[in-house]
């Protein structure tokens, strides 16, 4: 495989390397209203599973305050005041790396787009079905949160 893999062009090694390498990504934001529920996203594109955190991947070089901040402006329209790393979670099951972090200081109205056609605040104890990963990761900052308190 090595040879063949030297053989081939840059721009197909590239582009193979971008698929078959994990990708990086700030899973969520953990926001939180007053009434300490959670704001989850209706994602266009997750026909199985649509609700979820605001988020998605790291641009190559991105901080990742900035990156999890620009994600819930593209997919919200919101802005936060204050992002703060709850964990680093390497997913043995999804090739990811998780970066959530909980977000304060939220303003600004919602606009539907492309990728997220709602948002909503849910209670913790009624969360909709989404993927177990992600619940998996928000019960683990819940329990750090919780912890702090």
């Amino acid at each position: 495989l090595l040879k063949i893999w030297r053989i081939l062009p840059f721009w197909v090694r590239r582009i193979a390397s971008a698929i078959l390498r994990p990708h990086y990504q700030v899973v969520g934001a953990m926001i939180f209203n007053d009434q300490k529920q959670l704001l989850l996203c209706e994602h266009t594109c997750r026909r199985l599973h649509p609700w979820g955190l605001p988020g998605g991947d790291l641009r190559t070089g991105e901080d990742p305050v900035d990156g999890i901040e620009h994600e819930i402006r593209e997919e919200t329209g919101l802005t936060v005041q204050d992002a703060r790393l709850l964990l680093v979670e390497n997913s043995i099951k999804i090739r990811q790396v998780a970066l959530p972090y909980h977000c304060a200081g939220v303003s600004g109205t919602f606009l539907p787009n492309e990728e997220v056609s709602s948002i909503l605040y849910f209670d913790i104890g009624k969360l909709p079905d989404f993927f177990q990963e992600h619940r998996v990761t928000i019960e683990i900052c819940l329990a750090i949160l919780n912890t702090e308190n």
